[in-house]
């Protein structure tokens, strides 16, 4: 079935919904101070099923200036516009205001009705019709139809039909494979059935029985049933108007210009970089700084302006700029937008989201913004990912930001990978980041490893856990970058150190001297060597170098160190381990007071020493006993542990 979305535009009183309810039958105007007043205030919606199975959601738009925000609101998921002049009166202020609206919008497709024909002659509505034609052209809707219609009598519906028709068949099928995405704008409750939200599927579809996300506040709910044209639906697609109806959530919880959508698909942003059109008959120059009313799909934000090097821009002017919203905004790259001034409330330009979740433009990324055009889709990904930051992008995630077709955004990624634009450091999250910031965090991690080898130039390297906690990113960033720079013969891992690819320990001829005494203290202390504090206050030397050359010593073997301040030479160890292996052969098993007739030496290094054979996994303690592991006896360690 072929879907559009149809939004009407036009003047106060000039019959819009009365036009809609003579296509469709059904009354928008559904609320009480509508029917009273004769007005439209709020959205109205209706929808047209037309031959050769095209069905056409309509949304009425509010015709008073009063309420352009509506207008804004419904028109942003509209595929064709209607422009409504009525001929008795012909282009009023809103008739030039919606269609400046429509035009920053993006639309390519509408046609012209020109309504109330039972009302005037046929000289005053050639002259209502010259009056529109002359505001249209230039337009998107200078060539389109242009349809003369009673609404009472109906005269020119039939034509009016057969114009929708041919316009809908040219409406581009929205990504039916895209991230769904669901502008709310209405929310109401429906007895015995909870909370019920409306808008335009503008991306992707929705399935009864689906985990949602209402954003940007994060609420998660899941789709209890769908309605679409007042008709219970299975699953939603793209281009059509939805009514969702979500388990477990207030009315109060969701609010017209939230967004439906999958769980972790998008994330709401504050910033967006943007290509910003002046309306060419606006009065006003827009100033750098300048607060503007935001406007995107169905959210309304207050926004600041911030150009990326001009301090004004006249009308009819265009020119790349940020827009920094007071609250969270749920963007995608290529979507349009309007602003419009605080007071008076009058419309100022707009035009098309270029990243839309920016960094604040500082002069390092100027130029980077500068060559954003929106249609070089590499570098909108490239940007995308920039954007992201150390943390990444996934991308599911970059499937939302860009617009982009599954298929299209993954080749964009291979060809960017390729190039090193951006690096994959996450294969289970499929997550990304730029190329820059890797390389920054490559730069980070040799330069601290060099501060740490000039802090302690006597130790062979720094523990890859002190390293990593210095660094900001994930840890598989950390290891990402780690295997890059071994690869790259940066660094060298070792485990659970890291060094400096050039790093050798190199001593001085007193520090070397100094290392052969305390070796020999250790060595000949035998059973019970000086410790860490006793050989510090023997050599007389700094406490740090001590520890230092400590550590050196036991890196090339020289000495064992058992605990943070017990070391021995590795001979009286491996002598200990084979009488200590050779008496529990024999006695099936030995106490530390027996241990102690082996070394001759006292508790002080005899229990740190039957530790050490613990965790060497030579021995394992059973009671007040130590006993081979693996010796088969029904106290060995196996059965212990």
């Amino acid at each position: 079935m072929k879907r559009a979305i149809l939004g009407t535009a036009g003047h106060i009183d000039h019959g819009k919904t009365e036009l809609i309810r003579a296509l469709t039958g059904i009354d928008t105007d559904r609320l009480k101070e509508e029917k009273q007043r004769g007005i439209s205030i709020e959205l109205g919606f209706a929808f047209l099923d037309l031959d050769n199975d095209v069905r056409v959601g309509i949304v009425d738009v509010p015709g008073h200036e009063r309420f352009v925000r509506q207008m804004v609101a419904g028109s942003g998921g509209i595929d064709l516009a209607a422009l409504v002049v009525a001929l008795d009166e012909g282009v009023m202020p809103q008739t030039v205001e919606h269609l400046d609206i429509l035009r920053l919008l993006g639309l390519r497709l509408g046609l012209v009705v020109l309504t109330k024909k039972d009302l005037v002659d046929d000289e005053l509505a050639a002259l209502a019709e010259e009056d529109a034609r002359d505001v249209v052209a230039g337009t998107f809707l200078e060539d389109s139809p242009f349809i003369q219609v009673s609404s009472r009598t109906g005269e020119g519906l039939e034509d009016l039909r057969d114009a929708i028709a041919q316009l809908v068949g040219q409406v581009e099928p929205r990504p039916v494979h895209g991230l769904p995405r669901l502008p709310v704008d209405r929310v109401f409750t429906m007895k015995g059935h909870g909370t019920v939200v409306t808008g335009t599927l503008i991306s992707g579809t929705l399935s009864s029985g689906v985990d949602v996300e209402i954003l940007p506040g994060g609420r998660r709910s899941s789709v209890r049933s769908i309605q679409s044209h007042n008709r219970q639906e299975e699953r939603a697609f793209p281009g059509e108007r939805v009514a969702v109806n979500l388990r477990g959530l207030e009315q109060s919880q969701v609010s017209r210009g939230d967004v439906l959508t999958r769980p972790g698909d998008f994330r709401p942003s504050y910033i967006v970089d943007v290509r910003l059109s002046s309306l060419a008959r606006s009065t006003i120059t827009l100033k750098n700084h300048q607060k503007v009313r935001f406007h995107h799909y169905t959210t309304e934000v207050e926004a600041r302006l911030v150009f990326a090097e001009e301090e004004t821009l006249e009308p009819g002017e265009t020119t790349v700029a940020q827009l920094r919203a007071s609250a969270q905004i749920v963007p995608s790259a290529g979507d349009r937008f309007v602003i419009r001034a605080l007071s008076p409330s009058i419309t100022l330009g707009g035009g098309v989201i270029l990243n839309p979740r920016a960094t604040k433009l500082r002069k390092r990324n100027v130029d980077s913004l500068l060559k954003l055009d929106g249609k070089d889709e590499p570098a909108t990904v490239a940007a995308l990912v920039q954007s992201g930051g150390l943390a990444g992008v996934g991308r599911n995630e970059l499937l939302g930001l860009s617009g982009l077709s599954a298929k299209r955004l993954d080749k964009v990624i291979e060809s960017l990978r390729n190039s090193r634009v951006i690096i994959r450091f996450d294969a289970t999250d499929n997550r990304m980041i730029h190329g820059r910031l890797f390389g920054l965090q490559k730069k980070k991690i040799v330069d601290r490893l060099n501060e740490f080898h000039k802090e302690h130039p006597l130790k062979e390297a720094m523990p890859k856990q002190e390293l990593r906690s210095t660094l900001p990113g994930e840890d598989k960033l950390f290891k990402k970058a780690l295997e890059d720079l071994a690869r790259e013969n940066l660094v060298v891992d070792q485990g659970d150190s890291v060094r400096s690819a050039s790093h050798k320990v190199l001593l001085k001829k007193e520090e070397k001297g100094l290392k052969e005494k305390v070796l020999r203290m250790i060595v000949q202390g035998g059973s019970a060597p000086p410790v860490r504090k006793e050989i510090i206050a023997q050599c007389g030397g700094d406490a740090k170098q001590i520890r230092n050359l400590l550590d050196l010593l036991a890196k090339e073997d020289k000495v064992i160190r058992i605990k943070e301040e017990i070391y021995f030479a590795p001979g009286f160890v491996r002598q200990t381990r084979e009488k200590l292996g050779d008496y529990i052969k024999r006695e099936g098993g030995i106490t530390p007071s027996q241990f102690a007739k082996i070394t001759g030496s006292s508790r002080k290094y005899n229990i740190p020493l039957l530790e050490y054979f613990d965790g060497e996994r030579f021995t394992i303690r059973v009671g007040d006993q130590r006993v081979l592991r693996g010796s088969g006896s029904s106290t060995d360690g196996g059965s212990v542990e």
